[in-house]
């Protein structure tokens, strides 16, 4: 004897059909989840870490220009040896100031 709903399907049929747009539902749910609290979030912080690089990548060109125009202001003005000399010194007392500070 085979129950029918008023469809003509049998009962087990409905509650299959139920069960997978039941999963179907959870499945749609899990994924709009997803999206908003892991993938949204991810994509707009690789975007704003892309951009961080770049801008920092600018700022370092910029400042390798600076430092070589100014280098070759102070080669004009004292000679190429000497502007070596200044600038080596120069980074050896920045070096023995910052070996000091990490030291304390």
């Amino acid at each position: 004897m085979r129950q029918e709903t008023k469809g003509g399907k049998t009962i087990i049929d409905s509650v299959l059909e139920l069960i997978d747009l039941v999963t179907l539902y959870f499945k749609k749910q899990i994924k709009s989840i997803v999206d908003q609290s892991i993938t949204k979030p991810i994509g707009t912080a690789a975007r704003k870490a892309a951009f961080m690089i770049l801008a920092f990548s600018l700022f370092s060109l910029a400042a390798i220009f600076i430092a070589v125009g100014l280098f070759l202001s102070l080669a004009s003005l004292t000679g190429y040896i000497l502007a070596y000399l200044i600038i080596g010194i120069l980074l050896v007392i920045a070096g023995l100031i910052t070996w000091y500070q990490v030291r304390r």
